[in-house]
């Protein structure tokens, strides 16, 4: 019989120990640690820009791509700019930062950041046709509020130093910004904060005047 308890006692004292361990590893795994390509998307798109975003995919599990470098994104626009011919009409499209959000094992949301050169010239924003879709902001900058659902664009000439004469006007960049969870505020200060980090990186001749508040519909 009391070989039978001191047993029982050991058995309790070794789960109970166990369950110890167990819960100060497993406190530890789950400790929230920032992955360095989030911080990086911070620091291209602003921190509180980024927190926000976050939250209103009401994912609690972040996936992260993309290149959230301000240098290796402008390094590529250059490239191809100072190669550019007007006869070109494929452009690269740069995945500044996306953001996959989770909750358990459903897909909650995603943000997506990116930038290219447009097919568009700044010449072709008065076609009536774009003219619907893009609003002037100033000589160098224009907005499309809603091109398609849950996305804002902006367009900015940014002449690159070494590029031919014609490429400010005629390969202006393009950036982009979705997300379905994004109001239009939200998306516009994501937009804004991403356009000026690539454009002072890229060294423009004549750097674009990017607002920082939406323009308003004439």
């Amino acid at each position: 019989m009391t070989l039978r308890i001191s047993n029982r006692l050991t058995l309790v004292s070794f789960l109970i120990i166990g369950g110890l361990l167990s819960g100060c590893t497993g406190g530890e795994g789950r400790a929230e640690v920032e992955s360095p390509k989030l911080g990086q998307c911070k620091s291209l798109l602003g921190a509180q820009n980024v927190e926000a975003a976050v939250k209103s995919t009401g994912g609690s599990d972040i996936e992260v791509s993309g290149t959230p470098q301000a240098d290796a994104l402008a390094e590529g626009l250059v490239r191809e700019a100072k190669q550019w011919k007007k006869s070109d009409l494929l452009h690269n499209s740069y995945t500044g930062c996306r953001m996959d959000a989770y909750e358990g094992e459903e897909l909650s949301g995603t943000v997506d950041v990116s930038v290219k050169w447009s097919v568009l010239s700044v010449g072709m924003m008065d076609d009536p046709k774009n003219s619907r879709t893009w609003r002037q902001v100033n000589k160098s900058v224009y907005v499309a509020p809603e091109p398609g659902p849950a996305r804002m664009q902006l367009l900015a000439a940014c002449a690159v130093p070494g590029a031919t004469a014609s490429q400010s006007s005629g390969l202006p960049l393009q950036f982009e910004v979705s997300g379905a969870s994004l109001g239009a505020e939200l998306r516009w200060e994501l937009l804004r904060a991403f356009a000026q980090s690539v454009t002072e990186e890229m060294g423009c001749a004549t750097p674009p005047v990017i607002p920082s508040v939406l323009p308003a519909a004439a």
